[in-house]
C-alpha cells in the first residue's frame, strides 16, 4: 500500500485516538481500584477513624478479638462463640476481597473490548474523514491529469468556499491561462516567422533565375547566381526543418486521420525525379496504415527520411527501399538505404540535432532530418528503432498507434 497522504491522516488519528483512549481506560481502572477497599484497607480506615475520635475525646469500646479473654457476652469468662466469629469474619473478607477482584476484572476486560471497538471504529472514522478533508486535493488531481496539450482552455470550478483549496483551485486556473496564453503566442510566432522568411527568400530565388535567364550573363554573374541559388534553397530546408521542429514541439497539434501508406505515396512521387537525377532507384512498398495525427508533420517525417535515404546514398546503382504497414495495433515506416556503414555506435549520434555524425559530415546538410522524425514520433506516441543495414546505410523503423474507424 503506498503511503499516501491520506493514509499518514488516517496513522495520526487513528494513533491519537488510541493514546486519548489508553488514557481513559487507565485512569478510569485506577479510580475504581482506588475507591474499592479490601480488608487490610478497611481496617486502616477504622483504626484511623477510632484515631480519629480519640483525639476528640470519644471513645468506642473496642470489639473483641479472638484473643480478647473478656466479651460483652461472656459471663463466666470465656467467649465460646470466638472461633465462630473469627471464621465468619475471614469467610466475609475473602468473599469482599473475590467481589472486588471480580469487579476490577470484569472493569479491565469490558475496558479493553470497548478500546478495541473504539480503535476500529476510530481507524474507520479517519479514513473517511482523511478522505473528505483531501477530497478537494483529489478533485484538482483529476482535473489536472485530463488536461493535455489541446485541452488547456479548461478551468477548475471555483464556486467553493474561500480557503486554502479555493485559493489553490484560482493559483492552479491562473497557471492555466498563462500557459494557454504562451503557446498561443509561440504558435502565432512561427506562423509569423515563416511568412516573414520565406518573403525575402523567394525573392532571392527570383532575382537568381533572373540572371540565369537572360540571354548573355556574364560568368561571373552566373557564378553568383548559381551560389545564390544553391544558398537559398540550404536556407530554404533549414528554415522548414526549424519550423517542423517548432510546430513538433508544439503542444497544440491537429489530429485528423491519415493514412501513412498515401503519405509515403505522395513523397516518394515528388522525390522521383531528384532520384532519377541521382542514379538512386526508389522501391515502394505499402499497405494502409490509418493514423490519427498532423498531416503536415507526417509528412516531413517521412520526406526527412526519403531526403536522408537519398542524401547520404552510393554515387552509383543506390537504392531506397520504403515500406509502410500495419502490424496489430500499429503503423509502421521503415526506410533504408544503401549508403555508406555506419557503425551502430554512431547511430544516436544521429539523432542530435545540428549533429550530422564523423562520416557524414562531408555531405550538404543542416543535421535536423532525423531528429525531426525523432520529435515527430514522439509527439504522435511513436518510437524511432534504427540499426545499421546489411548492405550499408542503415534502417529507420517509425512505429505509431494505428488508427481504426
Amino acid at each position: 500500500m503506498r503511503v499516501t497522504i491520506r493514509v499518514t491522516l488516517t496513522a495520526t488519528f487513528a494513533l491519537l485516538f488510541v493514546v486519548v483512549a489508553g488514557v481513559l481506560v487507565t485512569t478510569a481502572y485506577l479510580f475504581v481500584a482506588g475507591t474499592t477497599t479490601g480488608p487490610a484497607q478497611m481496617a486502616e480506615r477504622q483504626q484511623a477513624l477510632q484515631d480519629a475520635l480519640a483525639e476528640q475525646g470519644i471513645e468506642i469500646p473496642a470489639s473483641p478479638g479472638p484473643q480478647d479473654p473478656q466479651g460483652p457476652w461472656a459471663g463466666d469468662g470465656t467467649r465460646p462463640d470466638a472461633p465462630q466469629d473469627d471464621a465468619v469474619a475471614r469467610t466475609l473478607a475473602a468473599i469482599d476481597e473475590a467481589a472486588r477482584a471480580k469487579v476490577l476484572e470484569d472493569l479491565l476486560t469490558r475496558s479493553l473490548l470497548a478500546f478495541a471497538i473504539s480503535a476500529v471504529l476510530a481507524v474507520g472514522l479517519a479514513w473517511w474523514l482523511s478522505g473528505r478533508v483531501l477530497r478537494p486535493v483529489d478533485e484538482i488531481a483529476r482535473a489536472a491529469s485530463t488536461l493535455s496539450e489541446r485541452t488547456l482552455d479548461r478551468r477548475l470550478p471555483e464556486d467553493g468556499p474561500d480557503d486554502e483549496f479555493g485559493r489553490l483551485r484560482h493559483a492552479f486556473n491562473g497557471m492555466l491561462a498563462r500557459l494557454e496564453s504562451a503557446f498561443d503566442a509561440r504558435q502565432r510566432f512561427a506562423a509569423d516567422a515563416s511568412h516573414e522568411l520565406r518573403t525575402p527568400l523567394a525573392v532571392l530565388r527570383a532575382s537568381a533565375d533572373n540572371v540565369l535567364s537572360s540571354s548573355r550573363p556574364s560568368r561571373q554573374a552566373r557564378e553568383l547566381a548559381e551560389e545564390v541559388e544553391t544558398q537559398v534553397a540550404r536556407a530554404d530546408s533549414l528554415m522548414t526543418s526549424l519550423l517542423t521542429l517548432a510546430r513538433a514541439d508544439d503542444v497544440i497539434h491537429t489530429r485528423e486521420q491519415a493514412d501513412l501508406a498515401d503519405v509515403a505515396a505522395e513523397v516518394v512521387s515528388a522525390a522521383s525525379p531528384r532520384a532519377t537525377a541521382s542514379g538512386v532507384a526508389i522501391d515502394l512498398d505499402i499497405e494502409d496504415a490509418p493514423v490519427l495525427g498532423d498531416p503536415v508533420l507526417l509528412e516531413r517525417m517521412i520526406a526527412n527520411l526519403i531526403d536522408n535515404a537519398l542524401r547520404y546514398n552510393r554515387a552509383e546503382d543506390g537504392w531506397v527501399r520504403c515500406r509502410v504497414w500495419s502490424e496489430g495495433d500499429g503503423a509502421l515506416v521503415e526506410v533504408a538505404n544503401s549508403g555508406p556503414p555506419v557503425a551502430a555506435e554512431d547511430i544516436p549520434a544521429l539523432f542530435v540535432r545540428f549533429s550530422r555524425g564523423a562520416q557524414r559530415s562531408e555531405v550538404a546538410g543542416h543535421g535536423l532530418g532525423l531528429p525531426i522524425v525523432a520529435r515527430v514520433a514522439q509527439v504522435h506516441e511513436g518510437a524511432v528503432d534504427t540499426r545499421p543495414g546489411d548492405e550499408g546505410g542503415i534502417v529507420v523503423r517509425v512505429s505509431m498507434p494505428a488508427s481504426r474507424p
